[in-house]
């Protein structure tokens, strides 16, 4: 008669036990990294060096798949803060269109629940005011004015 050897209840709950706990130690090391949300003023560093953003009434789309893309109720504006009415894409309405393409971006003032942003070829800026973004826009301060420059 041969004698089958098998594990007693206690050997059993003891590696119960310790597979539970080396279980636990392994996975509460695992982080889920939670991506912050890309404002305006960060689109330029995200798209570089060339990338296209649509903003439709219900959806973004984007050719780089980004989904935590921050941006409610775009106005977009040109110099004169007169506002600026984009092309269908997809046979849907465009409320906002950022394109870079080699490193240049378009150029506009953009007013949403996020704040106000000034759109330059090489840079993006945050202001208060639309004032100060169309000033900033136009940089008055670089243009020149009346005087005797070729006298």
């Amino acid at each position: 008669m041969s004698k089958i050897k098998s594990f007693t209840l206690i050997e059993l709950i003891i590696v119960i036990i310790i597979f539970g706990i080396t279980s636990y130690l392994v996975f509460s090391n695992i982080k889920t990294t939670i991506h912050p949300l890309i404002t305006p003023d960060k689109f330029r560093e995200v798209f570089l060096p060339t990338g296209n953003l649509y903003i439709f009434r219900n959806k973004i789309y984007n050719d780089k798949n980004i989904t935590n893309i921050s941006i409610t109720n775009p106005i977009v504006y040109d110099k004169n803060l007169k506002q600026i009415i984009f092309n269908r894409y997809k046979d849907k309405e465009v409320l906002f269109k950022y394109s870079i393409k080699n490193g240049i971006q378009n150029s506009y003032i953009l007013e949403c629940n996020e704040g106000i942003f000034v759109f330059k070829p090489l840079y993006t800026i945050k202001v208060n005011s639309l004032k100060e973004a169309q000033k900033l826009f136009s940089l008055e301060k670089y243009l020149p004015t009346d005087g005797n420059y070729y006298k």
